[in-house]
């Protein structure tokens, strides 16, 4: 019997249950292939607490136990389901009462006031369910027959001392690996009635979990390495030499990913806090959630975008009358004409385009005597494409001879006089 004033954690672990159960599911993880990937600290932490790893546990057991499951949607179906195929079973797999009863929901709540080795057995009873089946026994079969070892699937153990200690070795990378100690005690009463014979002898099974870490395996290596018992000598240098390698690496393993979790966590956490400081930073203004705001809120938006685009349309109305000005005091193209007109009443100025046609601008643009061609359009002599009647093209010229007396107009108004380098003829000199 187990001590009233031990912790749950220390309940579990001497348990034989446990071990029979985590040796399940390393032995036949591929062929449940439910990927749990949980360590045994894991699963001892949701039989004290049911969690979400209880029911992944339970879920990928009762996948391949016949009928299938239903109402797979409802909360805590799981536990309907164990009650409801435990039930016929109960006795073939497991021993004593059952305590997860069909009880038309009830069980659920049945369930939840449950002692954690209570759970333990029920888990237990599931895996004994489980290896029931058709598929196991022929998985076990086809393993056999590739070569796999039967240990695999019938664990021995590595030794034993002279005081009647049983070692046992078992784990994966995933559940972790432990070492258990089980002690086989065989008491004899005598039957007094019977003229002093013996009764059946009973015996009595104590299981303990004495290795679970790096720490604990090192500690019971050493000591048992040091025992004056030449079994426990062998079975510490066994532990030592052949184990101890292997649990180190894998807490080797368990720390890199613990250390990339806590980087991971640093990184998500700064990035939260980064992204919450400005909102908590950020002005709000009041909200209320009746329709009188709403509307009011449409109205003041309505109003907004009709604004702008009087706005936009104001603008685009002057930017329309300016160029329209523009266009009506702009250069004429006069090719029919071949001399400047100084009688013209319009206050107009003939231009002559040297090596084109003529082209009449307003004295309003105080264009200077000569313009030059931009040098952005220097490879082209008749960039805005004048059609010149009869005459070559204008030979291209490096450089101009320079005239006496004359000013430079920008790109901008040169582009106005076709980029040419033109001569005024003013009307009033002539």
């Amino acid at each position: 019997m187990s001590e009233p004033n031990l912790d749950p954690l220390q309940l579990l672990r001497q348990r034989w249950e446990l071990a029979s159960v985590l040796n399940f599911f390393h032995a036949f993880e591929p062929l449940i292939k439910a990927e749990l990937r949980l360590s045994a600290e894991e699963i001892e932490a949701a039989l004290i607490s049911p969690n979400d790893d209880l029911a992944r546990l339970h879920i990928a057991l009762l996948k391949g136990i016949p009928p299938a499951i239903k109402n797979v949607k409802e909360p805590n179906f799981w536990i309907t389901a164990t009650s409801k195929k435990l039930a016929p079973w109960w006795q073939w797999v497991a021993e004593g009462e059952n305590p997860l009863k069909p009880e038309n929901g009830k069980e659920i709540t049945t369930y939840a006031q449950l002692n954690p080795v209570t759970r333990l057995l029920i888990l237990k009873a599931v895996c004994e369910l489980r290896g029931e089946q058709e598929d196991v026994l022929r998985y076990i079969t086809d393993e056999l027959k590739m070569g796999r070892p039967i240990m695999n699937f019938r664990k021995e153990n590595i030794g034993s001392n002279r005081k009647g200690f049983i070692f046992w070795y078992d784990g994966d990378s995933d559940l972790g690996y432990r070492l258990y100690r089980e002690e086989v005690k065989i008491e004899f009463k005598p039957n007094w009635n019977r003229k002093g014979r013996l009764t059946k002898p009973k015996m009595i099974f104590q299981w303990e979990t004495i290795a679970t870490n790096l720490e604990e395996f090192r500690e019971i290596s050493e000591k048992l390495m040091s025992s004056e018992d030449i079994n426990e000598a062998a079975i510490g240098k066994r532990l030592k030499v052949e184990i101890l390698p292997i649990v180190e690496a894998l807490h080797k393993k368990r720390e890199r990913k613990h250390k990339r979790q806590q980087k991971e966590a640093m990184v998500l956490d700064g990035f939260c806090n980064s992204i919450r400081f400005p909102r908590r930073c950020r002005e709000c203004r009041p909200v209320s959630y009746n329709y009188d705001d709403y509307d009011q809120r449409i109205n003041e938006a309505i109003n907004l975008a009709e604004n702008l685009k009087k706005d936009v349309n104001l603008h685009e109305g002057l930017a329309t009358g300016a160029l329209q000005s523009h266009s009506a005091t702009s250069s004429k193209v006069d090719p029919d004409s071949d001399f400047t007109n100084p009688d013209s009443d319009s206050g107009e100025k003939r231009v002559t385009i040297r090596g084109g046609p003529k082209v009449t601008c307003s004295q309003n643009l105080n264009l200077p005597v000569v313009l030059r061609r931009s040098k952005r359009n220097a490879h082209t002599s008749n960039p805005m494409g004048y059609q010149r009647e009869g005459k070559p093209e204008a030979k291209k010229r490096l450089r101009q001879r320079p005239v006496v007396n004359t000013d430079y107009i920008s790109d901008s108004e040169a582009d106005l006089c076709n980029y040419h380098e033109i001569r005024i003829s003013d009307t009033e000199s002539d």
